[in-house]
């Protein structure tokens, strides 16, 4: 797998290495308190049945370790319940391990305000790749190719391609079930627009700079903090250049949600002249984080 490739040393040695591993390990977490109703048995069995989804479902053809699978979080909050209609938002989150620490970096962090599904208890869970079987499904696969999208490009230069077309053709098969179209959602912060930039070649700066900013800059602090703080650095010049073709696109946002809060702890330890350099770039690429930034990075 990649990760053996970019990473050697996240090959351990165990007895059990030969075996095979899924390639998730998602967490689930189901909040109903804004619904009532007196089956209440029906959230524990929807959150069985997508643990089981996730991570029992093969979704890639490559060899996984155990200790590789990708650690992701999904809270869906139902907002709106009637027997097997439920309405709500979906909040999804992934992080990788960074080479020589203990430490996870967050991947991706989104959420999706427009998650309506049928769910009826003790549901098989149908899923295929190249159709439509259902809303709930289609959803979870095409965050999971997400996820494994953006895990394969921190570890090599558009690792992730093939998972991104698979999360394209997850929502071309969906396209006119509602939350699929370029006018469903919050503005381009849709699922439509997510994977449009991603997959787009306009949008290459941004998965080069994921790769600099993890494989050349994270994953180099724990030997010269220096080289590492460069190589993020380099890469957010990456990101200065999608923001200035379109500052408004929906992978930016997703970018600056996943490691607005990393970059402060990174570089508030930085020197003077660092901090300045950094701070006067992150200050025109994520204005909306600014006044972060200087408490974070200046002020410290």
């Amino acid at each position: 797998m990649k990760k053996v490739i970019s990473a050697v040393i996240f090959l351990i040695i165990l007895p059990f290495n030969n075996l095979q591993a899924q390639e998730l390990n998602c967490s689930v977490n189901i909040v109903s308190t804004q619904v009532q109703t007196t089956n209440k048995d029906i959230f524990d069995d929807l959150k069985t049945s997508i643990v089981q989804f996730m991570n029992n479902r093969k979704w890639t053809e490559e060899k996984i370790q155990n200790q590789e699978r990708i650690d992701c979080t999904f809270i869906i909050e139902i907002l709106k319940f009637n027997i097997d209609q439920f309405e709500g938002r979906i909040t999804i989150q992934s992080s990788r391990p960074v080479y020589g620490t203990d430490y996870n970096s967050i991947i991706f962090k989104h959420i999706d305000d427009d998650f309506v599904f049928q769910y009826a208890q003790l549901q098989s869970m149908d899923f295929q790749e190249n159709g439509y079987s259902s809303n709930l499904t289609s959803v979870l696969a095409f965050y999971a190719y997400l996820i494994l999208a953006m895990d394969f490009d921190s570890y090599s230069l558009y690792g992730g391609q093939a998972f991104y077309d698979k999360a394209m053709a997850v929502r071309n098969a969906a396209i006119n079930i509602p939350g699929w179209g370029p006018q469903d959602g919050k503005g381009n912060r849709n699922r439509y627009y997510l994977i449009e930039n991603l997959i787009d070649d306009r949008f290459k700066p941004l998965r080069t700079a994921f790769y600099q900013y993890h494989l050349k800059g994270l994953d180099l602090m724990s030997k010269d903090i220096e080289a590492g703080r460069n190589g993020i650095y380099d890469a957010l010049l990456n990101v200065k250049i999608i923001f200035e073709i379109l500052p408004n696109s929906a992978v930016i946002k997703v970018f600056f949600n996943a490691k607005s809060t990393e970059l402060i702890n990174i570089y508030s330890k930085a020197s003077p002249s660092t901090k300045n350099k950094v701070f006067e770039l992150l200050s025109k690429i994520d204005p909306s984080n600014r006044n972060n930034y200087e408490t974070g990075i200046i002020k410290k």
